[in-house]
């Protein structure tokens, strides 16, 4: 039974190691080159809401057949910021790759008679705030920032542009030593405007030569929680090895405890000795431990000889003793 035990002990925490790599490998494999928001997930995205800006609220909405993240806009006075965090959203090798972000920026009136008239912000990005750096305080990189414009003045009409960063200078680069890059979205403030939100869609990373870098950082957490547990089941494996020992020590003192019974009970025949012979078969299972089939079967036969040989010797001192 103790060998049964931990057979299926290993077994079980061998499946749950096997099963958390399956979920590590597919996770990571999902990943792709564009943020498309289809899967709902927006933990990447947060508000900054410094002085002067707006704190939006931000969900994941359907829009013209297409889930995008909204911008839901509470004061047209102020700035939305809207800020990326690189770090997770892809890793830092690719994110020192970035020469061009892109993405899809639907403006819409909240209303039907609204409009959305011009529309103008930023893409701002940095390496990460360092509070004793002189000015913005962001440095690896430091701030800087591209403009973009949109508009349309129809009601109930929304203004769309593609939205394009693009990193000219090396100072703008991100780098391995920035504490938290990111990028922003801001739109100057529209008091003169009728209320609205934003729509983002298509994110996508461009190296140099416009090729898209691979999104997806948020798996590897799993990946590498995964490998303690794939640790610390090596342990329970190693322990079979000593349970196979005891189980054949087991068996041994099994078997000389039955030949002294013989010895100290000269009036029994010698034809009773022979019942040994079946634990033989229950402490074969045991070796069953080992990994191939041909190491199995001779480890058998050795017990089952063994055990053979006991009674024999037994059979013969109880003979010689009548």
């Amino acid at each position: 039974m103790k060998i049964k035990k931990i057979i299926a002990g290993v077994a079980a925490a061998a499946m749950t190691v096997s099963t958390m790599a399956a979920m590590s490998v597919s996770a990571i494999n999902e990943g792709g080159t564009v943020i498309d928001f289809e899967d709902g997930d927006y933990s990447f995205v947060y508000m900054n809401v410094d002085s002067g800006a707006d704190n939006s609220v931000l969900s994941v909405e359907d829009y013209n057949g297409s889930k995008r993240l909204k911008v839901d806009v509470q004061d047209k006075a102020n700035s939305p910021k809207v800020w990326f965090d690189l770090d997770k959203i892809t890793d830092r090798s690719n994110t020192v790759q970035i020469r061009k972000i892109t993405f899809d920026l639907t403006i819409v009136p909240k209303s039907a008679e609204g409009t959305v008239g011009w529309a103008g912000g930023a893409v701002g990005t940095a390496g990460g705030f360092d509070p004793a750096a002189k000015g913005s305080g962001q440095v690896n990189p430091s701030w800087s920032q591209k403009e973009w414009s949109a508009e349309a003045y129809d009601p109930g009409v929304a203004a769309e542009v593609k939205v394009e960063r693009k990193f000219l200078m090396r100072t703008e680069f991100y780098t391995e030593e920035g504490t938290n890059p990111f990028f922003g979205l801001m739109r100057w403030p529209a008091a003169d405007s009728d209320d609205y939100v934003m729509y983002i869609d298509n994110v996508q990373l461009l190296d140099e030569k416009d090729n898209a870098l691979p999104i997806g950082v948020t798996p590897a957490p799993a990946e590498t929680e995964a490998a303690p547990e794939e640790t610390e089941a090596a342990p329970a494996e190693t322990e079979a090895a000593p349970a196979e020992e005891a189980a054949e020590d087991e068996v041994d003192v099994a078997v000389v405890d039955d030949d002294e019974d013989e010895v100290a009970a000269p009036a029994e025949t010698a034809a009773p000795v022979a019942e040994p012979a079946p634990a033989a078969t229950e402490a074969a299972p045991a070796p069953a431990v080992t990994t191939t089939p041909a190491a199995t079967g001779n480890t058998a036969v050795a017990s089952i000889a063994a055990v053979m040989a006991i009674a024999g010797a037994a059979a013969i001192v109880a003979k010689k003793r009548k």
